[in-house]
Order: C-alpha cells, then sequence, then structure tokens
C-alpha cells in the first residue's frame, strides 16, 4: 500500500509541474509570433495593438486610401497592397461585406514579413459581415512601406462582394 501512494505522489509531483512549464513556453512562443526579431529590447517598440475600431471610416478627415469594391469566392485569397509614407500614427482597416451567412477573414502583414494577425467577422466584437480594426503601433508610428491585406474567403455561398478600405491617422 505504501508503495503504490509513493508511485501516486510522484505521478501527481510530475503533473504539477508540467502544469507549471506550460505557460512559459506558451508566453515565448506568442511573443515570437508578434515581434520582428527574438531580442527582445530591440524588438519592444515594432509590435502592433490591434483593437475594434469604433471611428466610420468614410466620415474621418484623416487620409484615406481609395476604398475597393471587388468580389471574392469560397477558398479564394484576394491580397491588397498598401504603400504607407512615414508619420502614421495608426491604421484603421475596414472589411465590409455585409452578408452574415459568408464568412471571410482578413491576414495582416507588416512590410517586414511579420504576421500582425488574422481576424474574423467576431474579432471585432460584433458579427455584422463586417471586419473594422484599429492597428496601433505600441511605440513611435506605423512603419512605413507595403503593407499586405490578404482576404481569405473562409466559407462562401457563390460569390461576395465586398469593399476594402485602410484610413491612415
Amino acid at each position: 500500500m505504501g508503495n503504490s501512494m509513493n508511485r501516486w505522489k510522484v505521478i501527481m509531483l510530475c503533473i504539477v509541474a508540467g502544469l507549471l512549464v506550460v505557460p512559459v513556453a506558451s508566453a515565448a512562443e506568442e511573443y515570437r509570433v508578434n515581434s520582428y526579431t527574438d531580442d527582445t529590447l530591440a524588438s519592444a517598440g515594432n509590435d502592433y495593438v490591434v483593437s475594434p475600431s469604433t471611428e466610420d471610416s468614410a466620415d474621418t478627415e484623416d487620409s484615406n486610401i481609395s476604398p475597393l469594391s471587388t468580389h471574392i469566392s469560397q477558398g479564394q485569397t484576394i491580397t491588397h497592397y498598401v504603400s504607407l509614407g512615414s508619420g502614421i500614427n495608426y491604421l484603421e482597416v475596414d472589411l465590409n461585406w455585409g452578408d452574415t451567412s459568408d464568412s471571410l477573414t482578413l491576414s495582416v502583414s507588416t512590410p517586414s514579413g511579420s504576421n500582425v494577425g488574422t481576424y474574423r467577422d467576431n474579432s471585432d466584437g460584433s458579427v455584422n459581415g463586417r471586419i473594422h480594426l484599429n492597428i496601433d503601433p505600441s511605440q513611435g508610428y506605423v512603419a512605413q512601406g507595403t503593407w499586405k491585406f490578404k482576404v481569405y474567403g473562409e466559407s462562401v455561398s457563390g460569390t461576395e462582394d465586398y469593399t476594402f478600405n485602410v484610413a491612415l491617422h
């Protein structure tokens, strides 16, 4: 009886130790996904905070990239390139298709090729056939150069019309 009790204690100790190690590994992986380099101090200013936009890009006095209207089908990816100059505080990105029965995703990459993230209809806090987000640098200005925005037809019946716009603030 004592031998099986010791074995039980060793098993429980291993499980607890394993659970303590997992969050550390997850945090390290998350950092690598969201950073330009593995050097934490050098890349700290290169991260972006993505949040739901509460603005209406059509009503803003800031610069808008010309809205683009096109259509997409199931499994198709359409890539939009947006060239940015210097001195931009944040981006307001608006992908609007309006039909909640279809599902589109939006993947955003910086000029250096770093993946900011992939977003779905509910990423902005509501399911309304629209992905409307602000992309803010954690420090300084938005990176200048050519940004890549990939729209993917995740679940589309037939074809889906959409508009894509980036407002510069």
